[in-house]
């Protein structure tokens, strides 16, 4: 048997004095976040992810310094018909208002369509691809030709730089099956594809 001494006894907490640095404040060291990931560099080249886009910017600003001068121009010739007709002695008349509103509509009307062809003909960039080329148009439509290695194109005209495009375009004609297609595009877009001014045959403009 146990003695008696040791049947009841129970744990005794001895309490214990709180230190010399219990009442001080805990010092948390806070960790500097991780940094960043290094940025990928820009994508210059061909990437097996997608066709590489090219920007069209020296043919579409040719496109809209021609489309300016077109718009500018018919604007001229309105003014100068109805300073003429104003001065004419039925000038006042109910008529030659007539003649001017038609006269106008119709230099609108021009205006309009000169500019979405001037503009069309420029298409916004060119996606080239081992597998195929896309066309941009400017107004969205997607033009789809063979790939790099399969695309020829003829040179129609070429511009040489001046006071309306700050780099060398050319019109082209690329053909794809049974399309055929005439855009005005920046030369070094397509290289490879087309010829080169001495082969080419067409002289500059």
């Amino acid at each position: 048997m146990d003695p008696p001494s040791e049947r009841g006894a129970r744990p005794v907490r001895v309490a214990r004095k709180p230190g010399p640095d219990a009442s001080r404040p805990v010092r948390r060291v806070a960790r500097a976040p991780p940094p960043p990931p290094p940025a990928e560099p820009p994508r210059t080249g061909p990437s097996d992810e997608g066709p590489e886009r090219r920007a069209n910017r020296a043919a579409t600003q040719r496109a809209f310094r021609l489309t300016l001068l077109y718009v500018v121009g018919i604007a001229a010739v309105y003014g100068v018909l109805a300073v003429f007709a104003r001065a004419g002695p039925a000038g006042t008349s109910a008529a030659t208002a007539t003649d001017l509103t038609e006269i106008g509509l119709v230099a609108v009307a021009l205006a309009g369509v000169g500019t979405v062809v001037a503009l069309g003909s420029a298409p916004r960039a060119v996606e080239v691809g081992e597998e195929e080329t896309i066309i941009v148009g400017r107004f969205g439509r997607r033009y789809r030709f063979p790939g790099r290695a399969r695309l020829r194109a003829t040179v129609l005209q070429r511009f040489p730089a001046g006071p309306l495009t700050p780099a060398a375009v050319a019109s082209v004609e690329i053909v794809g099956g049974s399309s055929r297609r005439s855009f005005l595009i920046d030369e070094q877009l397509l290289e490879g594809a087309l010829p080169s001014p001495e082969g080419a045959g067409v002289p500059p403009d």
